[in-house]
């Protein structure tokens, strides 16, 4: 099994998309992020944490590889992180989604469906 895999179906109230960044890099790549640890109470406070904080905490790149940032945007603006993992040679991101309360994987491509737009891959610094 994949290591994405094990968070899948955990509970949002247990990892907002932020603290589920948050755990994984510690638990799976052992790495401390500075992620806000406050959950924002709009899609609009969210959109202005990850702004904030982007350029402190992480660098854009070209090249997706385990374990880096997938952030996404959300109705226009940026409110949304995910981990970004490969399975079977597919880019997936493990994100915890609030209209379904818990953990999902999806491939990279379906986030469209999803009511997503990627925004770009980044690696923590």
């Amino acid at each position: 099994m994949h290591w994405a895999e094990s968070y899948v179906g955990l509970p949002y109230a247990e990892a907002d998309c932020a603290a589920l960044v948050a755990k994984v890099q510690r638990e799976v790549f052992k790495n401390v992020v500075a992620i806000p640890h406050e959950r924002a109470s709009t899609v609009h406070g969210l959109s202005d944490q990850i702004i904030k904080q982007q350029p402190d905490v992480a660098v854009l790149i070209d090249k997706p590889f385990e374990g880096c940032a997938v952030l996404m945007k959300g109705r226009g603006r940026l409110n949304h992180i995910g981990v970004y993992a490969r399975i079977n040679n597919i880019g997936y991101v493990l994100h915890a989604m609030r209209s379904v309360k818990q953990a999902v994987l999806h491939k990279i491509s379906e986030l469209p469906n999803q009511g997503f737009e990627l925004e770009g891959f980044y690696q923590w610094i």
